[in-house]
């Protein structure tokens, strides 16, 4: 066993090399050329169902067996990389990256299931099965090969089915199940003749050496026999769809993220009757009944909110007459009763880049709206602000009022809110913040009010509003869309490398492997920065300096290193994040994060003040193994754990290694299964999708087979899903 890591004096280094023994990965029962095969038992061979091309049968209790034996077979190593990247050797371009000279098909034997009724997706549906035709071409009996020419995806989970389809031993149900059969079986044996040749031709060419445990293997296919009603019967944990059409156990990944962001930012109480959550926190109205036999009428309302506040960036920003028609509404309904139709308002989601007369309509507006918020949570109702991700386009709002309400200064605000619940401001929006921050200093939360209020008696409000400067508050807002999603993650990218949905940046594998696997991102220093002007992005030039009392009181804030956000809180004691909230020292005292694992980027923070476990030489280049390293980081942070602190996991961009070291303690800490562990990181990481590569992936695979006994899905089904989920953020 390794030693605990050093935590005081200086940082620890991780090499590849230095970690031998680990308890999670045992590497020497599985290392290459001497790990077993998967294989099917004889006694599951003994019904022939036909000789050519060669078919068996099975029974639905044999597939339960051969499929819980599969899930439970160790998972070799390295033998699948880099052959499951797409590499078949024959690019010089790919061979010069993974740094070999050919890549033959590894000796493997998988196993996959196949649903036969290619019309029937969503019906008599096992689980982990796949369509015919995702891995044979339509009408033919030949595998799928997508060549990816050249090209270097190390994300390239779209083609993981067909791919791994050609080493599995595949097994058919359903309807059409023999004449699907009939097509696997001939394109195995196609395949196999392609194989034999291959091998030969390089055996002549290479020698012995070459072809060295090269795949030999001679493939089967198999049907079931029995109904899919024994199924329902005896193995409901195996059905996907029932006979009825009904969906018994959810596998789309897309769903479940849904449902864990959503559960992730559902409402919480920030002040005092003042609550911050998603659009499905917010009731649409509270039903009556006298009846005692009805259900609550608080079942739609459990937090019993009287007004709903709704941030986007369509909205029309509250007029004062509409409050005080809304006021006067509340006015005759006694406090401590929710009101039947509850009050439902829109705000603007963002204020950046405004010129100075859209603004002051904007501020006006907010400034009447949070005199409002103010009057009504003091008589005791409850207020819920909400967005449809529940942490983005509130955060306006939401630090707006901790300001108004508390006093304080924005930093401040920024710390009163993180401790309540994890937001994400958009870069653009941070000097809108800090104008709204000083007009607040000079016309205190009390002057507000009292303005207010005569401006109200005298005068009719916005009803004679310039109709121009509310229009160009609208334009302004659209206009500046793309600024206010900028992060560091993509100032470097041109607007291609990216896509959005929503307020989430998803980027493109290419752009990911050349910010993580340089020595620099946007000219990047790990010196101190204690002059270092403020980002450009975070700030305007209009806005006076901050004085030099307040720079002292929140140097990460004023810190060129800070983008306008904090790194995402994945558990109460774990932070993942970038190379830059790691280089934010004063930010990781602000969190209270005294531990720091840098994954293959050095930190350089002082180790007087910080624990820092450096991974050196770990790239996200699909070559490079998270295995060796996760014992001592699992205890590095749990170190931080058993101190109360916090800990901080970063790589470069904070989307794959560093995500993929978090997923892993995700998995150990919660006791979660691969997928359950992937989405909760995943939602968590807020604004920025992780994206562990194709190697990275598979080896928490296998964590999770080490750590529960048994892979609860299959790597294509695991890989489909992955991609699936990752083109609902693409434009279709």
């Amino acid at each position: 066993m390794l030693s605990e890591p050093t935590t005081v004096s200086e940082p620890v280094t991780i090499s590849e090399a230095s970690v031998s023994n680990t308890t999670l990965f045992d590497s020497t029962s599985n290392a290459p050329g001497t790990q077993q095969l998967f294989d099917i038992a004889t006694k599951h061979l003994g019904l022939v169902l036909q000789n050519d091309p060669l078919i068996y049968g099975i029974s639905g209790n044999q597939y339960n067996d051969i499929q819980t034996t599969y899930s439970e077979f160790p998972l070799p190593n390295d033998i699948l990389f880099p052959w499951l990247h797409g590499i078949d050797g024959k690019s010089c371009q790919q061979n010069l990256f993974f740094g070999i000279r050919r890549c033959i098909t590894p000796q493997y034997r998988g196993l996959m299931l196949v649903h036969a009724d290619e019309t029937q997706p969503y019906k008599s549906r096992l689980a982990h099965s796949v369509l015919p035709s995702e891995l044979l071409i339509s009408n033919r009996s030949q595998f799928l090969q997508p060549n990816n020419g050249s090209t270097i995806d190390l994300r390239n989970f779209k083609t993981q089915v067909s791919r791994f389809a050609t080493i599995s031993d595949i097994v058919v149900y359903g309807d059409r199940a023999e004449e699907v059969a009939k097509r696997i079986s001939n394109a195995q044996e196609k395949l196999r003749e392609e194989r034999m040749t291959e091998l030969d031709h390089i055996k002549r060419t290479a020698g012995n050496n070459a072809v060295k445990n090269a795949n030999r293997l001679i493939y089967r296919t198999f049907v079931i026999q029995d109904p899919f009603s024994l199924f329902e019967q005896q193995y409901p944990d195996l059905v996907f769809f029932d006979s009825n059409g009904i969906q018994t156990n959810s596998m789309s990944f897309w769903e479940r993220e849904r449902e864990e962001m959503r559960v992730m930012s559902s409402a919480s109480e920030v002040t005092e009757n003042i609550w911050m959550g998603n659009t499905q926190d917010a009731p649409a109205s509270v039903q009556r009944s006298d009846s005692e036999d009805c259900p609550s009428d608080n079942d739609d309302n459990p937090y019993l909110f009287s007004i709903c506040i709704e941030s986007h960036d369509l909205a029309d920003m509250p007029s004062p007459s509409t409050l005080t028609l809304a006021r006067e509404t509340l006015n005759d309904i006694p406090a401590e009763e929710v009101p039947a139709e509850l009050i439902h308002l829109d705000v603007y989601s963002a204020g950046a880049s405004l010129d100075t007369a859209a603004f002051e309509e904007f501020y006006t507006r907010l400034t009447h709206l949070l005199v409002f918020i103010d009057d009504q949570a003091s008589r005791g109702r409850r207020i819920l602000l909400h967005c449809s991700d529940g942490y983005t386009e509130t955060s306006l709002l939401g630090l707006s009022w901790i300001m108004y309400k508390e006093k304080v200064p924005l930093p401040q605000a920024y710390l009163m809110l993180q401790k309540k619940r994890s937001f994400f401001v958009c870069a653009g929006d941070v000097a809108t913040l800090k104008r709204i921050e000083l007009l607040f200093q000079n016309e205190p939360p009390a002057m507000i009010r009292e303005h207010k209020r005569k401006w109200e008696e005298s005068s009719d409000g916005f009803h004679g509003s310039s109709d121009n400067t509310i229009a160009k508050l609208d334009v302004s807002l659209h206009t500046i869309e793309a600024v206010q999603r900028e992060t560091v993650e993509d100032l470097a990218a041109d607007e291609d490398n990216d896509v959005s949905k929503g307020d989430r940046t998803l980027h493109e594998d290419g752009y990911i492997n050349s910010i993580s696997n340089t020595q620099s991102i946007l000219g990047l220093t790990i010196d101190d920065d204690t002059n270092e002007p403020m980002p450009a992005q975070l700030f305007s030039q209009s806005l006076p300096a901050p004085d030099e009392e307040e720079k002292a009181r929140f140097p990460w804030f004023y810190s060129a290193r800070f983008e306008g956000s904090f790194p995402s809180r994945i558990l109460p004691i774990l932070y993942l994040g970038n190379l830059n909230h790691a280089t934010n020292e004063a930010m990781l005292t602000a969190l209270n994060i005294t531990h720091v694992v840098s994954v293959g980027e050095n930190a350089n923070i002082d180790p007087a003040r910080f624990n820092l476990l450096y991974l050196d030489n770990l790239y996200d280049d699909g070559i490079d193994s998270i295995r060796g390293r996760l014992d001592e980081t699992m205890r590095f942070i749990d170190t931080a754990r058993e101190q109360g602190t916090q800990c901080l996991i970063h790589c470069r961009v904070g989307v794959s290694r560093s995500a993929a070291i978090t997923i892993c303690y995700v998995m150990k800490h919660l006791h979660y299964d691969l997928v359950q562990a992937y989405l909760y990181v995943r939602a968590r990481r807020l604004n920025v999708i992780i994206q562990p590569n194709l190697k990275f992936m598979y080896e928490m695979l296998q964590l999770e087979q080490q750590l529960s006994g048994r892979t609860s899905i299959t790597w294509p089904l695991l890989a489909k899903e992955i991609h699936l989920l990752n083109m609902s953020y693409h434009d279709q």
